[in-house]
């Protein structure tokens, strides 16, 4: 059962912008949240939409008429959640304090290679840089393949080639 909504509050973040904290102890465990949102083809994704994306072609995007905090979860390169049993259910990596930040790693659910932007979550393991799954070293996936969406979890599917 996830968190309720009375547990978790939307505030600035040392992260960046807007973040989402805990109001109350998490167990190692725990689910915090489900991620919710509108289910969208990638050719249809909006570039200015904050997404996740959960299959090769598909995202879950915002639902700017149904906002929710899982909306402003920041990045950490040793995030606090992370997606354990490969839904879209995020589970507590650790015991949270109470009042500390949500976090999960964004490559746990974007695969593209080519798609970065600055980090400066300043944990120790820190990249400088946020990508997709499939641009991260071998080592790095294999870190974060347990705790990604399933449709990381294995290698991409390839089209067979035509027959003729």
């Amino acid at each position: 059962m996830p968190l309720s909504p009375g547990d978790l509050e939307q505030r600035p973040s040392s992260l960046h912008g807007m973040g989402v904290f805990t109001k109350r102890a998490v167990k190692r465990g725990e689910v915090a949240l489900v991620m919710r949102g509108l289910i969208v083809h990638a050719k249809d994704l909006p570039d200015d939409m904050r997404a996740l994306q959960i299959g090769w072609e598909l995202w879950l995007a915002e639902d700017p008429a149904n906002p929710h905090l899982d909306d402003f979860i920041n990045h950490a390169c040793a995030p606090n959640l992370g997606y354990a049993d490969g839904s879209l259910a995020m589970v507590a990596l650790r015991d949270i304090a109470a009042g500390e930040e949500l976090t999960w790693h964004y490559a746990t659910s974007i695969a593209d290679a080519g798609w970065n932007i600055p980090c400066k979550c300043g944990a120790p393991e820190c990249a400088g840089q946020i990508t997709g799954f499939e641009g991260l070293p071998a080592a790095e996936q294999e870190r974060l393949r347990p705790i990604a969406l399933d449709f990381l979890r294995a290698p991409r599917p390839r089209p067979s080639p035509a027959t003729p």
